[in-house]
């Protein structure tokens, strides 16, 4: 994570942050919880999604210039972890929580409707995130490849301006 944030702030090409503890006696902040967010296309082989489906994912259109669309802008969601030292500090939730808020936050000024991480495929991580609303897309996946989860953000997400999970 080290190396890769500090590259791809520098890149512009997302954003880390940190969630901290309250100081502590010596009057040190520690970082219990990270996430990171940026900018990413969604390619999805034309065959997998009817054209309803693709219609559902752009929210106006099926075909753009007569071709099908196939490409999705989308707001990553590129690592989300705990500090193992502190990870009784703050649960998963509340990491996704800090995590939805401030993608909110963002998309309140950018635009976007798409959301989409990746993870191993382990079953309390998959949980987690159907608990936020994220579903697996579903196609073929190599061994050891990541799954890739999306959420569709529906207008009350997207129009509010007091996030719900502040």
């Amino acid at each position: 994570m080290k190396e890769k944030s500090i590259l791809f702030e520098k890149l512009g090409r997302s954003r880390t942050f940190f969630i901290f503890n309250d100081e502590n006696e010596e009057g040190d902040f520690k970082i219990i919880a990270y996430f990171t967010l940026g900018l990413q296309v969604l390619k999805v082989p034309e065959e997998l999604f009817s054209g309803r489906k693709t219609k559902h994912f752009d929210g106006f259109s099926s075909k753009r210039r007569g071709s099908k669309i196939t490409e999705f802008p989308t707001i990553l969601i590129g690592q989300l972890g705990k500090n193992d030292i502190y990870k009784e500090s703050i649960t998963g939730v509340e990491v996704m929580q800090y995590c939805l808020a401030t993608l909110l936050e963002g998309q309140a000024r950018l635009g976007g409707r798409i959301v989409m991480l990746e993870c191993r495929d382990v079953p309390h991580l998959i949980e987690l995130y159907k608990d936020f609303g994220f579903q697996k897309l579903e196609k073929d996946y190599e061994e050891d490849e990541l799954i890739q989860m999306i959420k569709i953000l529906q207008e009350n997400e997207i129009i509010e301006k007091e996030s719900q999970y502040n």
